[in-house]
C-alpha cells in the first residue's frame, strides 16, 4: 500500500509548477516571517516612541525638568529608532556577495556591531527614561529603593536582550564551523 502511495506521488511531481517569479518572491529574505515579525515590531516600537514623545513634554511636565533631561530623552530616543531601522536593514540584506561563507561572515562582523549598537542605544534610552523621570524628584529612602529596582531592570532586560542576540551570533558561528568541516 505505502508502494502505490510513493508512485502515486511520483507521478504528481511536475504538476503545480510555479513560475520563476513566484519562486524568487518565496526565496526573498525580506518575505521571510522572522523579517517580518522584525519589522512589525519595528513600526510598533517606532509608533509608540513618536506618540510618547508627543505628549511627554505637556503630559509629564517635560516644562519642569532640566533641559539636559528633556535633551537626552529625544536625543536617545531619536537615535534608538535610527539604530533599530539600521539593524533591521541589516536584519533584510544578510547577503553580500556570491560566495556564501564570505557573505556569512561578513554578516557574523556586521551583527556583531549592530548588536553592540542596539543594546547601547537600549540602555541609554532606558537610562534617559529614568533620568528624565527621576531628575526633579526630591528622593527620600523608598524612592531611592525603586530607582535602584528601575536601574536593576534595565540592567536585566538589557542582559536579556544581549543574549538573545548572541544566541542569534552563535548560530552563525555554528553553520561557519559546518562550512569548515564540509570543506575538509
Amino acid at each position: 500500500m505505502e508502494f502505490d502511495n510513493i508512485k502515486s506521488n511520483w507521478k504528481k511531481t511536475g504538476q503545480g509548477k510555479k513560475k520563476q517569479t513566484e519562486l524568487l518572491m518565496m526565496t526573498k529574505i525580506k518575505n521571510h516571517p522572522n523579517i517580518k515579525r522584525v519589522r512589525i515590531k519595528l513600526i510598533i516600537e517606532t509608533i509608540l516612541i513618536i506618540a510618547f514623545l508627543t505628549v511627554y513634554y505637556d503630559g509629564f511636565d517635560g516644562t519642569n525638568k532640566p533641559f539636559w533631561a528633556n535633551l537626552f530623552l529625544v536625543g536617545t530616543t531619536a537615535v534608538y529608532i535610527i539604530v533599530r531601522f539600521m539593524g533591521w536593514l541589516v536584519l533584510r540584506n544578510p547577503i553580500k556577495g556570491g560566495n556564501l561563507k564570505k557573505s556569512l561572515i561578513s554578516f557574523q562582523h556586521t551583527l556583531k556591531r549592530i548588536t553592540i549598537s542596539i543594546l547601547l542605544t537600549s540602555f541609554l534610552f532606558g537610562s534617559a527614561i529614568i533620568s528624565f523621570f527621576t531628575s526633579s524628584i526630591e528622593f527620600t529612602q523608598g524612592k531611592y529603593f525603586v530607582l535602584v529596582g528601575m536601574i536593576i531592570s534595565l540592567i536585566l532586560l538589557v542582559y536579556l536582550s544581549s543574549r538573545n542576540w548572541f544566541k542569534k551570533i552563535e548560530v552563525i558561528k555554528k553553520t561557519l564551523i559546518e562550512f569548515e568541516n564540509i570543506s575538509e
